[in-house]
């Protein structure tokens, strides 16, 4: 099972690159989403995984210029592969098959992206809804983890 995804998040690494046997570049590395969910302690953030690969000259311009903590917006096709842990306990994970990327924010003095994970005391700038408000909304009900 697959489907068209696109995620806002932070690359958990730095990406890694090598080559198939018949040159094709092939890099990859983890993303972190997060959301937030109405729990019984309040409201609770929480962190989806991803990894991602890519293929040919994006995965060359990944691997030059994604670090560990840099946020992006990465469009692709998602699948999940399911596997038994040693102790036979069911697990999942979601792959993505890159299409293409865009980087978010702008850059630091240093030369770094802003928003990334490695700002400890700093969030990433949340794009901002400039739609109608639509008094009647369902905001106040908890979030459903489909995951």
């Amino acid at each position: 099972m697959s489907a068209s995804i696109s995620i806002l998040g932070n690359a958990g690494r730095d990406v890694s690159l090598r080559y198939s046997e018949k040159g094709t570049a092939v890099a990859s590395f983890p993303i972190a989403s997060n959301s937030f969910k109405n729990g019984p302690e309040g409201r609770v953030q929480v962190t989806h995984w991803f990894n991602v690969t890519a293929f040919g000259k994006t995965a060359e311009t990944l691997a030059e210029h994604v670090k560990k903590g840099t946020y992006l917006l990465v469009h692709g096709r998602l699948s999940f592969n399911p596997w038994l842990t040693e102790k036979g306990d069911p697990r999942s994970g979601a792959e993505v098959a890159l299409f293409s990327f865009e980087f978010v924010g702008g850059n630091r003095s240093d030369g770094q992206e802003t928003g990334g994970a490695g700002d400890e005391n700093s969030e990433p700038a949340a794009p901002s809804y400039t739609g109608p408000v639509n008094e009647g909304s369902q905001a106040d009900e908890p979030f459903v983890d489909q995951f």
